[in-house]
């Protein structure tokens, strides 16, 4: 039983990089395998290191649960800041495409090549150049301690 609890929860877990690019008006096409995780359409908002993060309807709900429990202080104001009020509900086109506001591109850096990148639960959107040098500046020693956190 609980083996299949954790298969079922794997598979709903995104992962991968994937190039694409976004046009002048803001279109872009989402993957395929994200939009069978987190559906057609799903809440699009800002996220750390000027990335876009990519949230299922249900999970939205159970982050602005979380925020809302927050005391009221400095973290919470930020949040609110960031992800709340940034947040736009997207939807997938016929041809799989969204748009990505004009607020949000400009937040993310996003003119021409993106990444759309798996994180687990959730999907981001990267300008192909922050991606990569933020994924470079990564130092093998932090890969190991990530590594050994998890026992590996």
């Amino acid at each position: 039983m609980a083996e299949n609890i954790a298969e079922s929860q794997t598979s709903q877990m995104m992962s991968g990089e994937l190039p694409y690019t976004i046009d002048q008006k803001g279109r872009m096409s989402f993957p395929q395998k994200f939009r069978d995780v987190i559906g057609d359409r799903f809440m699009l908002t800002r996220g750390a290191d000027r990335r876009l993060t990519a949230y299922s309807e249900e999970k939205w709900q159970e982050l602005l649960l979380k925020i809302s429990a927050l005391s009221e202080g400095r973290q919470k104001e930020i949040l609110k800041q960031i992800y709340i009020k940034g947040a736009i509900p997207v939807e997938c086109d016929k041809m799989g495409r969204i748009l990505v506001p004009q607020t949000l591109r400009e937040y993310a850096g996003l003119l021409k090549d993106v990444y759309v990148v798996g994180a687990m639960d959730t999907a981001e959107i990267w300008d192909k150049q922050a991606y990569e040098t933020f994924t470079q500046s990564i130092s093998q020693d932090e890969i190991y301690a990530a590594l050994s956190a998890l026992g590996v």
